[in-house]
């Protein structure tokens, strides 16, 4: 490189506003020539080139930038891209993406503008910011997030590059990085500007996916440089951390980053003394399990002490001596020594009352939880004087409070007497539960058969009869055949007569006879449901009495009768739409042999009488059954479809009842598994019952202390 580029070169380094601005080329004209700077760049071109080792990188490079500024875009691309000094390289390669970007052509800004290889952190800065402008109009969201990321990663201070990714990540609710943006930027400037915006996303819930850890670092520079800011950027964490998964992970960690940092002894805390106190209470609520506390609790009592004033050293102070009475050697004795000395020398507390009340409070809604509510109220009754703790003296609340926790750890063991003994019944009454359902299952199966049967027995009695009486109709038209008969159409006759009778009587007689039938079955059918009712009500009423309420109602489903009357009413209209029959013109030898006989001889009259004879008799002894049975056939065919249907109809009527009982054997089933689960746990983890005990025995002692009590 020529030392003539160098100085150059030097001349860039300094104006890499004009570079970025694309303004270069006028600090290489003359200001004061009036010509058009295309003009003037022309002319110098063409004196350097007069030169035996012309330069031209710059003059091509400054060439470039006005034909942009023109809008000549694809002159400017040609002057970048002819080749240029090391120097001019990187801005060159950049300004032909923008060209294009300018032009709409967006995947091959995209490509230049990667091809950009360079050291300055402004053309970085310039090309990502760049690249971020294109994505946006790409929409592609998770390119455009990766630029800025890596502009702010490079550049944080360049123009308002931090700026721009904020607005860009709020304008996308893209929280995550706009908190890690925040976090970090708060660490990197110190600025409270960049403290206010992280605590104005945690105040706007942004920041529960982060674990607390994760604010460690800002925490502790914030508290290095303004303790009251950091006291107020906590409050807000904490509060958000409260009722979240993490909350242990909180105190375990603000516990840690005010321990393991210096702070200004003479500073009066104003947020974190009550922040603490009421952690602490939460924590011995019987919430949470001594395993899981005990190791933060000597770190935030030690801290609470720290940061409490002297007047609000006695609740923080006396806290520690309880807990060094109930769980000895927990706690460093330096701690305990100096809670003891502040004790001592601390005034009394004015609200001790109402701690012991507080305590109170907790152990009911600790009983209520686990269902022993109305046992304490009942055993406490004669003692709280209808609850009115308001008038009572401390020691009578102390009294309240020691008596009830002495209570409920005797009912411990009572508690699991009692589920034991429930399971006991449960399982006794999910047998008889079972048992029931079984019978059922059994009357069902045995009111299906007899139904079925009864309805069978009354189908072969009404289709026997039916037959007999069609038979002998039909024979009985033997009658109309006289020695006079027209014997060449006698046998219509007789055919048209036979159809006139069966129509007759089923339209009169059969139909009757089905009704009357069928409404005797129906009745039988009605009488059987309702002793089966009968015995679902004494089923009933003898479980409910064992249970003490109404757990089952077993009821029939006595629309099975009114179906049951519908489909043979449909079925008994069928009967009289019988279809007109060929008894007598048919073309069997017999009916074939008079019926020629007839047309042959019914005008010789010594014929007719033997014709006569022939067709009396054949008449009054034909075989009718097939006949009859065709006839018959739609109705016999309903009868079977309808005969086949009662077994699943006889279920319908038992479903309802069978439901019901297979409902309460779930629910029995499901109290017993409840139980047994309950016991397990009792067993198993019996610090689930009595942690909580244990904690407001803690509490109970400590209100002692206040209040002076040994």
């Amino acid at each position: 490189m020529s030392e003539n580029l160098m100085n150059k070169w030097g001349i860039i380094v300094t104006t890499v506003n004009e570079l970025i601005n694309k303004s270069y080329y006028q600090t290489i004209m003359d200001k004061h020539e009036k010509k058009h700077p295309i003009n003037i760049l022309g002319e110098m071109y063409m004196e350097e080139m007069e030169k035996q080792w012309p330069d031209i990188s710059s003059i091509r490079y400054a060439q470039g930038e006005v034909y942009f500024l023109n809008k000549d875009y694809e002159a400017a691309i040609y002057k970048w891209g002819n080749p240029l000094e090391d120097p001019f390289i990187p801005w060159a390669q950049k300004n032909i993406a923008d060209a294009h970007l300018e032009m709409g052509l967006l995947e091959e800004a995209e490509k230049f503008y990667k091809e950009v290889e360079t050291q300055s952190v402004e053309l970085k800065a310039e090309v990502l910011l760049q690249l971020f402008s294109l994505y946006i109009q790409q929409g592609k969201h998770e390119n455009a997030v990766d630029a800025i990321k890596n502009a702010v990663q490079i550049a944080p201070d360049y123009s308002d590059v931090t700026k721009v990714a904020q607005t860009f990540f709020e304008n996308y609710k893209d929280w995550e990085n706009a908190v890690e943006l925040a976090v970090n930027e708060a660490i990197r400037t110190k600025s409270y500007s960049w403290f206010e915006v992280l605590q104005g996303y945690a105040e706007q819930g942004h920041i529960l996916n982060d674990e607390p850890s994760y604010f460690s670092e800002v925490l502790t520079t914030l508290l290095a440089i303004d303790m009251y800011r950091f006291e107020s950027l906590t409050e807000v964490l904490w509060n958000r951390y409260k009722p979240s998964e993490f909350y242990i992970q909180w105190l375990e960690k603000i516990n840690q980053i005010i321990l393991n940092n210096n702070v200004e002894e003479s500073y009066m805390w104003k947020k974190l003394p009550n922040l603490f106190k009421t952690s602490y209470f939460e924590l011995i609520s019987g919430s949470f399990l001594i395993r899981d506390i005990s190791e933060l609790i000597q770190n935030h009592l030690k801290n609470w002490l720290k940061i409490s004033s002297v007047s609000d050293t006695l609740i923080s102070s006396t806290a520690i001596l309880a807990w060094d009475e109930v769980f000895q050697s927990d706690l460093d004795a330096t701690l305990v020594n100096e809670a003891a000395y502040l004790f001592e020398n601390s005034n009394a507390n004015p609200n001790g009352i109402q701690e012991g009340m507080n305590l109170f409070e907790s152990i009911q809604a600790w009983a209520e939880k686990e269902g022993l509510l109305d046992d304490l109220s009942e055993f406490m009754k004669p003692m709280i004087e209808d609850y009115n703790l308001e008038v009572a003296s401390p020691s009578k609340i102390r009294s309240i409070n020691k008596t009830s926790i002495e209570f409920l750890i005797e009912k411990r063991v009572e508690v699991e007497h009692g589920i034991n003994e429930k399971m006991n019944w449960n399982e006794e009454f999910l047998a008889r539960l079972n048992g029931l359902h079984h019978q059922l299952r059994d009357m069902e199966q045995e009111e299906a058969n007899v139904m079925k049967a009864s309805f069978s027995q009354m189908k072969l009695e009404f289709t026997q009869n039916m037959t007999n009486k069609l038979t002998k109709l039909l024979q009985d038209c033997s009658k109309i055949v006289r020695e006079d008969s027209d014997f060449r159409k006698l046998h219509i006759e007789i055919n048209d007569e036979m159809n006139r009778q069966i129509a007759n009587y089923m339209e009169n007689t059969a139909l009757h006879d089905f009704k009357n039938a069928i409404q005797s079955w129906l009745e039988d059918c009605e009488r059987e449901f309702k002793d089966c009712q009968i015995n679902f009500d004494e089923m009933s009423e003898s479980f409910n009495q064992q249970y003490g309420e109404e757990k089952i109602v077993l009821d029939g489903d006595f629309k099975i009768l009114d179906d049951w009357q519908r489909d043979l009413e449909r079925i008994s209209r069928g009967m009289v739409r019988i279809e007109k029959a060929n008894i007598m013109l048919r073309n069997n030898p017999s009916q074939l042999l008079l019926k020629g006989a007839g047309r042959l001889l019914g005008s010789i009259s010594k014929s007719k009488e033997k014709l006569h004879v022939s067709y009396k008799n054949y008449i009054e002894n034909e075989d009718y059954s097939q006949n009859i049975l065709e006839l018959t056939n739609p109705l016999r065919q309903q009868l079977d479809l309808f005969e086949r249907s009662i077994e699943w109809d006889v279920s319908k009527f038992f479903s309802s009842s069978l439901d019901v009982l297979t409902s309460v054997s779930e629910e029995v089933h499901g109290d017993i598994e409840k139980h047994k689960h309950f016991l397990d746990v009792m067993r198993e983890k019996p610090e689930i019952y009595r942690d909580p005990l244990t904690l407001f025995e803690l509490r109970l002692r400590q209100y002692e202390l206040i209040n002076g009590m040994d």
